[in-house]
């Protein structure tokens, strides 16, 4: 406790006590005092020493009472315990006491008192007890206590303000010089202004970066600054501790960014949105009831005290954080708290800057020490040789791998290159040094980053393979100022290389003629793949390779598309069967042959599972079949088909191989020879049975026969005997057109000529019929070109079928026509035309009238009175009883080039037309 010099109020008890001593009975200087009193600017009051009733009390203690005690008649007489609070009563009862007991005085200078929080915060006082002795009214003095109160708080904050800032600038400069200052903030708040819960709360990036000054780059002020955390608490429930809310207008650090002036809230409830950390209340986590918040501003950055202008962005990089002091109740805080907060929170600002500033400082120190440290030791550690230089050339630092290579020692520092270069081994290659100004060539190959191998011999005789690699070394503005030179020991690296290189050339000459017997087995293999390319597409047959697993085609040729497309299978598109092939590739084989039926020579239905394929595919069964199908139009397909597995060299089934034969052609021909056989054996029975029965009559001795009945044995026999060379030589024909064999004598035929020769030839036919012949040749018809006899025997059959079907008195007409074409109407052919009015034929007839060996179709349509026309010689080899006429005839024509062309229908007779192309005389030596 101070002593401090006496004040008003205890000359006022001085004066008391005098009176006392000389007046004891005497009022009057007491009553004098009272005046001077009632104005001082301190408290002064009279107790009973033995009551602690109040027997007086001076204007200025009446004003710090609270109601109903604000008048001096209402204070007089009551005692102590009324008037003052039940806590500060508990506190001076025992003082009071004691004063009045032992009569010593009791002196206490900065009492804190926290009754008028409200109105001006934590006040401090001068509080003097003394026992005195007072008469009044003409009294006998009376024995009192002496209460005198002098206000110091303005006094007492300036003193705490002054050793709160000298306690943080003292702890700035240390290694935990912020969080004692921030510490010591705290403890100035509780000593200051009594706050028992608040708390220092900083931006994220002041929090996070080691100094402000860092946080000047762009990139720095660039970076939003997105959270708040606690730095420094006290009476904050352990739940807030690490309560870091996100920057928003719902924070009071926001909120005083932008007005740049403290804030407060005297009621939390009214803004339920605001962000606030949790108080401690004995343990109890519970939101401040108010809060006072104050700006930390950054230092320098203007004056801080200025009006605010208002802030349209949130700009959080002027405020380095707030200091925050909350109440448990909603309560309102002093005007002189506030200041006193404001004025201290600049010094605040500052120690936080500083204590960030150092502290940043020792952290670049310790950091350029730990790298000029870590630099050393990576020095040390790199095996490569390095050489640092100055921007004039002048060794600043060599590694030891270095100093060992080139035999140097610690008295290269500060040599310029050329003087390193005229002590040492060669240091650089001998083109560069070669040069009168190499330090210009060194600079360039360093701009460059070229890098040189070289040679070198070291001091110890070792031989040794460097690469070397030069380097500028640029600052921040981009000048130079260091250049680096690394020596990289290749020399393993290069004696590889050398066995490499000659083992490459070794390899390579093998590989030379490795690949040209691989270009020749290529070349081989390649030729093979196309011709079984060319095999697999050209052959007739179709071929299929089904993969076991699923059924699904790997590979399908042409022909094997065409067969399938035969089959009735809709492999689009029809016509392109490459790429019908490519589109069936993955197709299942068992999908599509499922629902094509198929039979066998007995014509009994071969279900898919007996079929080679399946078996194949399936059981592993190498099989042939021969399988048939009807088609939409009627006809019949016949299959050749052969299936084999193929195994793998455990023994399963990988795939298997289908070839696929259209016989339908040769099941034909064998039908056909069939017929003609039957047929011949038919035909040649007749004649040869009749010349037997001729022959077998004249032979006969019993029988006597004339002479003119001998010669009509004979004749007939001759006419049979040509009838059979007539049929041979249609069968031979028709053999010849079977076989596409039939050779044509081409040569120029004049029509009129041609027409006048079948005349005479079927002169017989014509005269011993009931029909006439009308020959009908248009005026200069050109010549045509052809094989005569051919042609003149496929007149000669048409002629003799009108004759032998036309009803008797008809007109057969015979007749040439010049076809032209082209603009200019030029000739291009001439058509010969045989036309009779007989029964005509039906489209089924039509349809039928060329195939071999139909010569009943021409006979059911001949007129029931027609009787059967009377054979004259010369006309037996187209006796309509062959059948084989017409099929010859058309097979000569289209051997021509042309086409026989039928028009008729029932009961309008028939006409057969067919057009050979003009001769054309050929160039002289052209054959």
């Amino acid at each position: 406790m101070r002593v401090e010099p006496k004040t008003n109020s205890q000359l006022y008890a001085s004066g008391v006590q005098a009176a006392g001593k000389h007046q004891s009975m005497e009022l009057v200087p007491t009553m004098q005092l009272e005046p001077i009193l009632e104005h001082l600017s301190s408290g002064v009051a009279l107790l009973d020493a033995r009551t602690l009733n109040i027997r007086y009390a001076n204007s200025y203690l009446r004003t710090l009472m609270s109601e109903p005690w604000s008048s001096y008649q209402e204070v007089r007489g009551r005692h102590i315990r009324e008037i003052l609070p039940t806590e500060v009563f508990a506190a001076a009862l025992p003082r009071l006491q004691e004063v009045a007991n032992t009569h010593h005085a009791l002196r206490y200078t900065e009492v804190p008192y926290e009754g008028l929080l409200e109105a001006r915060g934590r006040t401090y006082w001068q509080l003097g007890l003394e026992y005195v002795r007072v008469s009044c009214d003409g009294q006998e003095a009376q024995p009192m206590l002496l209460i005198t109160l002098e206000d110091v708080t303005e006094q007492v904050r300036s003193r705490l303000h002054l050793n709160a800032i000298h306690n943080i600038s003292a702890v700035i400069a240390g290694p935990t010089g912020l969080p004692q200052v921030l510490d010591g903030i705290l403890q100035a708040l509780n000593e200051m202004i009594g706050a028992k819960r608040c708390a220092i709360l900083l931006t994220e990036q002041a929090t996070t970066e080691g100094e402000r000054s860092q946080a000047q780059t762009p990139e720095a002020q660039a970076r939003p600054l997105r959270f708040i955390r606690i730095a420094a608490r006290k009476g904050i429930h352990p739940m807030s501790y690490e309560w870091s809310p996100e920057k928003s207008q719902h924070t009071l650090l926001a909120q005083v960014t932008a007005s740049r002036h403290a804030l407060i809230i005297p009621n939390t409830s009214t803004q339920p949105e605001l962000e606030l950390p949790l108080i401690d209340d004995h343990g109890t986590p519970c939101r401040p009831g108010s809060a006072l918040c104050v700006p930390i501003h950054v230092p320098y950055e203007g004056d801080t005290t200025a009006p605010a202008q208002p802030a349209t962005t949130l700009d959080m990089r002027s405020i380095l954080g707030t200091i925050e002091v909350y109440h448990k109740r909603a309560r309102g805080f002093p005007a002189e708290e506030v200041q006193l907060l404001e004025r201290f929170a600049q010094q605040a600002g500052l120690a936080i800057h500083n204590a960030r500033l150092f502290r940043g400082i020792e952290n670049w120190a310790r950091t350029a020490n730990r790298q000029a440290h870590q630099q050393q030791n990576m020095m040390r550690a790199i095996p490569d040789g390095i050489v640092i230089f100055d921007p004039r050339w002048r060794v600043a630092d060599a590694n030891p791998a270095a100093c060992q290579l080139f035999g140097w020692g610690e008295e290269i520092q500060g040599l310029s290159i050329q003087e390193l270069v005229t002590r040492s081994v060669p240091l650089l290659p001998h083109e560069v040094t070669a040069s009168p100004d190499f330090i210009a060539v060194l600079e360039e190959r360093a701009l460059n980053r070229v890098i040189d191998e070289m040679k070198l011999i070291s001091p110890g005789g070792e031989s040794y393979t460097l690469r070397c690699s030069y380097t500028p070394i640029r600052d921040d503005s981009g000048d130079i100022f260091a250049f680096i030179i690394v020596y990289h020991d290749i020399s393993e690296e290069a004696a590889a290389m050398e066995r490499i290189e000659a083992e490459v050339i070794k390899r390579t000459a093998e590989l030379a003629q490795r690949n040209t017997a691989l270009q020749q087995t290529k070349a081989h293999q390649e030729l093979t793949n196309a011709r079984l390319q060319l095999l697999l597409t050209r052959m007739p047959s179709g071929v299929l390779l089904v993969n076991a697993p699923d059924a699904h085609i790997n590979l399908i040729n042409q022909r094997g598309i065409q067969l399938l497309q035969k089959m009735g299978l809709s492999l689009e598109p029809l016509d392109d069967p490459d790429q019908a092939a490519q589109n069936a590739i993955g197709l299942c084989y068992d999908t599509l042959l499922c629902s094509v039926t198929m039979y066998n020579s007995t014509g009994q239905v071969v279900p898919y599972e007996e079929q080679p394929m399946y078996l194949a595919l399936h059981k592993g069964q190498a099989s042939e079949a021969e399988l048939n199908m009807t088609r939409e139009d009627g006809s019949i397909t016949c299959m050749l088909v052969n299936a084999a597995p193929m195994l793998s060299p455990e023994g399963t089934i990988t795939s298997a191989v289908v070839v696929m034969h259209d016989i339908s052609r040769t099941k034909a021909l064998e039908r056909a020879r069939e017929d003609l056989f039957n047929t011949m054996a038919h035909e040649l029975k007749t004649p040869l049975a009749n010349i037997r029965a001729h022959l077998s009559a004249l032979l006969t001795p019993d029988l006597k026969f004339t002479h003119e009945e001998q010669s009509g044995y004979l004749q007939t026999a001759d006419e049979q005997v040509e009838r059979l060379v007539g049929m041979v030589n249609h069968f031979l024909d028709a053999s010849r057109v079977e076989a596409g064999a039939l050779r044509l004598d081409q040569e120029p035929i004049i029509i009129p000529e041609l027409f006048e020769d079948l005349q005479e030839r079927l002169e017989a036919l014509i005269l011993g019929s009931s029909r006439q012949l009308q020959i009908t040749v248009p005026p200069k018809v050109p010549a045509v070109e052809g094989d005569y006899e051919l042609i003149m025997s496929v007149l000669t059959n048409l002629l003799s079928n009108a004759f032998n079907y036309a009803p008797d008195g008809d007109i057969i007409q015979l007749e040439a026509e010049i076809v032209r074409s082209g603009k200019q109407r030029g000739a291009t052919g001439v058509t010969l035309r045989v036309t009779d009015h007989g029964p005509g034929m039906s489209e089924e007839l039509q349809r039928a009238i060329f195939r071999r060996f139909n010569t009943f179709a021409a006979m059911r349509n001949r007129s029931q009175e027609q009787p059967t026309p009377t054979r004259k010689r010369g006309a037996a080899r187209w006796s309509p009883g062959t059948g084989l006429g017409l099929y010859i005839s058309r097979g000569i024509i289209e051997a021509h080039g042309s086409k026989l062309t039928l028009r008729t229908s029932p009961g309008q007779g028939a006409s057969f037309a067919f057009t050979l192309p003009l001769y054309v005389t050929q160039p002289a030596g052209e054959h």
